[in-house]
C-alpha cells in the first residue's frame, strides 16, 4: 500500500512535469502559462489557466490542453464556453487525484 508521503510525491510530480497550456478559441490555438497549482485538502491536485483573449467578444474556448516539459500533451478537455464581452476572460481548473484500489 501507498504511504501518505508516496502521495506527496505523486503531487509534487504533477506540479513539476506540467509545464504550460495550450488553449483553442474559434479554431486558433494559443500557449498559455500555468497561473497557479494548488494541493487541496482533499487529496487533489489543482492546475490554473488563466484565459483572458485579447478580443473576447462573440469567441467560444473550444479546447484546453496541458503540456509537459517534453511539449507532448499530458490532458485534453473539450470545451464550449462562449466569451461574449470584451473584458471578459474565465479561470479554467484541472483537477487530479491518485487513488489507490486493490484489484
Amino acid at each position: 500500500m501507498l504511504t501518505p508521503q508516496a502521495f506527496a510525491d505523486l503531487q509534487v510530480f504533477l506540479d513539476d512535469v506540467i509545464s504550460y497550456a495550450a488553449v483553442t478559441i474559434d479554431g486558433k490555438t494559443e500557449k498559455y502559462p500555468i497561473y497557479r497549482r494548488e494541493h487541496l485538502e482533499d487529496g487533489h491536485t489543482a492546475i490554473f489557466i488563466q484565459i483572458t483573449p485579447e478580443n473576447a467578444a462573440g469567441v467560444t474556448v473550444q479546447e484546453v490542453q496541458l503540456f509537459n516539459k517534453n511539449n507532448q500533451p499530458w490532458a485534453v478537455k473539450a470545451e464550449k464556453i462562449p466569451l461574449e464581452e470584451v473584458q471578459e476572460g474565465v479561470l479554467y481548473r484541472f483537477t487530479f487525484k491518485f487513488l489507490e484500489e486493490e484489484v
